[in-house]
């Protein structure tokens, strides 16, 4: 096979797989996750728990800015709805430092935790990807 045939079969190959590939700065939907504790898993306390975030700027509280916000964990506590203000209290943990870890002192027994990504102003933000509920036991 000459050079010049070569060409011609390797350049529509490329071609196709540029087209396949994903745009420049096309991230995909925003996701937030529980890196671990994995759900179902049984752990002692103080339970050190690590998030996750894709195509979403995890950053302190304050200013609201689309694509951005913090995280929230609420303890034996439902998600809140979006749009509502996350309430602060012994089941609603606030990481508004922009944190990514946290050690949370739970009694023995079963206990779900929901994360939960907010604005700057604490406003539980819209789409499936921005929480997650996972369940764990105590030992």
């Amino acid at each position: 096979m000459s050079n010049r045939n070569r060409h011609v079969v390797i350049l529509p190959a490329l071609l196709l797989l540029a087209a396949c590939a994903p745009a420049a700065g096309a991230g995909g939907a925003p996701r937030v996750s529980f890196s671990s504790p994995a759900d179902g898993a049984t752990v002692s306390s103080p339970v050190h728990v690590t998030l996750a975030a894709e195509n979403f700027i995890v950053e302190p509280a304050g200013e609201v800015k689309a694509g951005a916000g913090h995280l929230h964990i609420m303890v034996d506590a439902d998600c809140a709805a979006a749009g509502e203000i996350i309430a602060k209290d012994d089941n609603h943990l606030h990481y508004g430092q922009g944190q990514l870890s946290a050690d949370l002192e739970l009694a023995p027994g079963p206990h779900t935790l929901c994360l939960q990504a907010g604005d700057g102003a604490h406003t539980a933000l819209s789409g499936d990807g921005l929480r997650q509920t996972i369940s764990i036991t105590v030992e």
